[in-house]
């Protein structure tokens, strides 16, 4: 196996390999000098040079895969060396989840992905999951190192997982074997072209309505027998959606006779009054609730989240 970049994450990929009885390439064009010592404690030779350097090494190693960390781009030309050179590419968020079984306990994935909202989505869905009795972390992009959280003996019931730019390129190519609970993109951009983003969702596609690529991305997608696309606007919802009907937000998507019903979970009133920026907030607020529902957090604790001061 092969790691392109050694910050936190890369780092943790090269351990987690080693660990698991692999030989190891460790590239990067810098690397400090606490990593070093590490490396070379872990009998790990690190190649630390230009990208022409790299490429050069890692054409002589020939490993099976080149995982990338979170801030190294799609378009590097060492990756455009790896592929080639028939070398798979692989997100640091592939690797992590082909090695999640190796503790008994398996956290189910909440993948959240976009530069705009996404970091604040996901926080505030851990909130919301966490005053519903639902233990979760958000791992992933400028958080937690997820591979740590996967050797954490807490056993979290949702890993909030946010992916980069960067990431989600990748994931787009559709080379992973990934099956998130939940994926979460309600961005009004994106350079994403395909819906590999979603494939393999069990539950639940979170997509932005009438705004933005994310529907034809979900409606792309190749998603796990059952799973629903959940719509996120600021209109009356229609059947699976989460909108808003005369200033109330409501959940039409997480009930059983959401033909007729919708849940109310609060009002654009008590959510300026606690401070919310509303609308530039709204897509926050909406897919978070989204995923909290998804968990069957009830309305009632999301609201007091929601309205605290």
């Amino acid at each position: 196996m092969a790691v392109l970049g050694l910050g936190a994450t890369g780092f943790a990929l090269v351990d987690t390999f080693v660990e698991l009885g692999c030989d190891v390439l460790a590239l990067a064009n810098e690397a400090g000098p606490d990593t070093l010592r590490i490396l070379e404690v872990l009998g790990v030779v690190p190649v630390v040079a230009g990208d022409r350097g790299l490429s050069a090494a890692l054409k002589d190693f020939s490993p099976e895969a080149l995982v990338l960390s979170p801030g190294v781009p799609a378009d590097s030309p060492v990756v455009t060396a790896a592929e080639n050179q028939g070398v798979l590419v692989w997100s640091d968020l592939d690797a992590a989840w082909r090695v999640r079984d190796k503790r008994e306990h398996l956290s189910p994935w909440v993948l959240v992905a976009g530069e705009t909202y996404g970091r604040r989505l996901a926080e505030l869905a851990a909130r919301l999951l966490n005053a519903g009795d639902v233990p979760a972390l958000v791992v992933g992009h400028h958080s937690d190192v997820l591979l740590d959280a996967l050797r954490d003996p807490h056993d979290y019931q949702a890993l909030i997982v946010l992916a980069s730019d960067n990431q989600a390129q990748l994931l787009a190519r559709g080379e992973g074997h990934r099956s998130p609970y939940v994926a979460v993109c309600v961005e009004e951009t994106s350079t994403l072209t395909n819906g590999a983003l979603f494939d393999g969702t069990q539950l639940a596609c979170v997509y932005r309505k009438s705004l933005g690529p994310s529907m034809s991305l979900v409606e792309d997608a190749d998603v796990s027998d059952g799973a629903r696309a959940i719509g996120v606007g600021f209109d009356s919802p229609d059947r699976s959606d989460l909108g808003l009907v005369e200033g109330i937000l409501v959940d039409r998507a997480f009930l059983d006779d959401r033909a007729n019903h919708a849940f109310e979970v609060s009002t654009l009133e008590e959510l300026s009054e606690a401070g919310w920026t509303i609308p530039e907030d709204l897509p926050v607020i909406v897919g978070a609730i989204a995923v909290a529902r998804a968990f069957d957090v009830s309305p009632a604790v999301i609201a007091g989240v929601l309205t605290l001061p």
